[in-house]
């Protein structure tokens, strides 16, 4: 009777564990709900992570700052993008520090729990979109000097990545446990193929090709030409085949800004859609008979590449089409291949960590303890999941346009997506370098412009 009430009791603990919403659902619902252009939900949601949660408050200030640019509140969204950047970045008099989620399998912590009691820390492609949305809300927000001052800590931030995270990222793949990777390969072989045709179209987790040319386009209006120019040749080395950045990067080589005097120069920013989710996915471990490893896996509708949406602009010139730049997706993917061989090994970790209660419980012969422990196990392994969170508000890719030799006056763009047209004014004057930025959420448009160039009436080139 005891021992059929230990069970019970036992048992009951472990659906206890069980029905907990994941930041991912509510992720999710937010998202719907900005589409529904209904962002109530979205925000109570992005500043709970933001200031209630003890491990997630990183990931909150992001999900805050790009909840509020995508409803039009472009200064509460500086405000949270620049306190995710100075948590993320350290400035000091010698030289920034830059804090980023680990590498690999360089960090073997919480063996107890699970990932999700982890403090979050940006991933590197979140942190440079970070800086990037950082600089389009303060110029959106006319602090253009500040947004220099971004633009400038971006450069730094990047070849600061490609040097040291890089390196990390090399050392934790030679560096991986050997005998617990073995051990989880099986069941991780094929989710981590279906990342690879989802991360083809970046070369690592780190460059952000978008961020580099926004920085060439402030530095050109600004006429700090050396900096553009190797901004603008950076984006190229990106990504090649975006004719707006092989064609900014030609004027580099050439040095020729633009725009001419007299003349005005609009740059777009477009992005569409949402980044996929993450999912947990509970996979049985051989090694520890009735243990299992939780691996963080993109959803199975998700499980292939962007595909840009087809774009152009017109009422500036001729119908000329947008250039697909940055595949976050793909980024997103290729940070969570570097992840997973410090995933796999930490919960491999775990699992000997409950194996050996198990095994103690049993050579001291006592069978209600090894119920206990058995039971104590088995809801661990229930509640425990693997740790899904990443930036969900995030587009799932971006595009870029650019004329840089356009007379003064107001425009009627006409952006045309798929067949649909939206129709954006947009008013530039002599000597002008303006932004547009356009977020397709798949109903409408959200929309913000900015002019990049100081006293741009009086100046010129």
């Amino acid at each position: 009777m005891d021992r059929i009430l230990l069970t019970s009791s036992l048992l009951l603990l472990a659906s206890s564990f069980c029905g907990c919403v994941s930041v991912q659902e509510k992720a999710l619902a937010a998202r719907q709900e900005l589409v529904g252009g209904d962002a109530a939900h979205a925000l109570a949601w992005a500043d709970d992570l933001a200031l209630d949660s003890s491990y997630s408050k990183n990931l909150g200030a992001v999900e805050a700052g790009r909840v509020r640019l995508l409803t039009g509140d472009f200064s509460g969204a500086e405000t949270w993008f620049r306190q995710a950047v100075d948590s993320a970045v350290d400035r000091n008099e010698r030289a920034p520090k830059i804090k980023v989620g680990d590498v690999g399998n360089t960090l073997l912590a919480s063996t107890v729990t699970d990932d999700r009691t982890r403090e979050y820390y940006l991933a590197p492609y979140e942190l440079n979109l970070a800086l990037e949305y950082a600089i389009l809300t303060q110029a959106l927000n006319g602090r253009r000097e500040d947004a220099l001052v971004d633009a400038r800590l971006a450069v730094y931030v990047q070849d600061n990545l490609a040097e040291t995270y890089g390196a990390d990222v090399q050392k934790g793949v030679a560096g991986s446990d050997a005998k617990a990777n073995q051990s989880a390969s099986s069941a991780s072989a094929t989710q981590t193929a279906q990342l690879v045709e989802m991360m083809a179209a970046s070369r690592n987790s780190w460059e952000n090709p978008v961020l580099w040319w926004l920085t060439g386009v402030l530095f050109e209006a600004d006429g700090a030409m050396d900096m553009a120019w190797q901004s603008y040749r950076k984006a190229r080395a990106v990504c090649a085949n975006n004719a707006v950045f092989a064609r900014d990067a030609a004027r580099a080589d050439a040095e020729r800004p633009t725009p001419a005097r007299g003349r005005a120069k609009l740059v777009i920013l477009y992005e569409e859609g949402f980044v996929p989710l993450r999912e947990s996915l509970k996979i049985p471990v051989p090694l520890y008979t009735g243990f299992g490893i939780d691996i963080p896996m993109y959803q199975k509708a998700d499980r292939v590449a962007y595909r840009p949406n087809e774009v152009a602009i017109s009422g500036a010139t001729n119908l000329v089409r947008a250039a697909p730049a940055l595949d976050v997706r793909a980024l997103a993917a290729r940070d969570l291949s570097e992840q997973l061989p410090g995933v796999i090994l930490r919960n491999i970790t775990r699992a000997a960590v409950q194996a050996g209660a198990q095994a103690a419980a049993n050579a001291a012969g006592n069978e209600y303890a090894q119920l206990a422990v058995f039971i104590v196990n088995l809801c661990i392994t229930a509640a425990r999941e693997a740790d899904t969170r990443s930036w969900a508000t995030l587009p799932d890719g971006q595009q870029v346009w650019s004329e840089d030799d356009m007379a003064p006056g107001t425009y009627q763009l006409g952006v045309n997506v798929n067949g649909r047209t939206i129709s954006t004014p947009v008013t530039l004057a002599p000597n002008e370098t303006k932004i547009l930025w356009l977020a397709n959420l798949g109903r409408d448009f959200r929309t913000g412009t900015a002019s990049l160039s100081e006293n741009y009436i009086q100046g010129g080139n």
